[in-house]
């Protein structure tokens, strides 16, 4: 960013002002510290990951659903048998796909770690600077997911973990058709026709919704 921007500034500025952007040491140590400081929740993480795996290495067999873990030099070979608890934390931007918000991406999205702990005791906090995976489709099936702003890893994180079902490629209890539907039961006929007409208020999907419902009512008699 900084040297996107100290390229592109200079040619903006002759073009907008017809003259040459000089660069003033106090804006540029300015611009530096504002992307210092944007840049600080990413640092953060990624100093909390490094502490937290730098003695760790692992490798998932997704044929045979084995988890092999190098810690100090040690490795031990899990079975999926084996597992007590499967956790992904994820961004908050992940949760748009349950509650369809519209959360922007920022830097420290895509940072997220898997929390998990075996029958025997031993748990492991494996971050995603480790592999590349957690965003995929999760290797335990029955894991469930956490979602926070900061996904610093937290071993005394309380809340509880919510189970999701993958739907083309995206997570989510419910889709939001099927939210949709839920809450126009409760319309009658008249409020699902005016969200019907309506164009510039309602989206396709809300009116296609709408219009459904409408339809199985009158089939099954129902006008109110």
């Amino acid at each position: 960013m900084v040297v996107l921007m100290i390229a592109v500034l200079p040619i903006y500025w002759r073009i907008k002002h017809e003259m040459n952007f000089v660069f003033k040491q106090q804006s540029v140590l300015l611009f530096c510290c504002v992307i210092l400081v944007m840049s600080v929740p990413t640092i953060a993480i990624f100093l909390n990951y490094y502490f937290e795996n730098r003695n760790i290495s692992f490798s998932l067999d997704w044929k045979t659903k084995q988890v092999s873990i190098n810690q100090n030099g040690i490795t031990k070979s899990y079975e999926k048998e084996d597992i007590e608890k499967s956790t992904y934390h994820l961004g908050i931007y992940y949760k748009n796909a349950i509650d369809g918000a519209g959360r922007l991406p920022i830097m420290i999205s895509d940072f997220g770690y898997w929390e998990l702990e075996f029958k025997n005791g031993d748990k492991y906090y494996l971050t995603s600077i480790l592999h590349d995976f957690i965003h995929d489709q999760p290797f335990f099936k029955n894991t469930k997911y956490r979602f926070r702003m900061f996904t610093y890893v937290n071993k005394s994180d309380s809340k509880e973990a919510v189970e999701l079902k993958r739907i083309k490629g995206q997570y989510a209890t419910k889709t939001r058709k099927e939210r949709l539907r839920e809450i126009y039961k409760q319309k009658s006929i008249s409020e699902l026709e005016y969200i019907v007409e309506n164009e510039k208020l309602y989206m396709a999907n809300a009116r296609k919704v709408a219009s459904e419902l409408i339809q199985e009512r009158k089939t099954l008699g129902n006008n109110v």
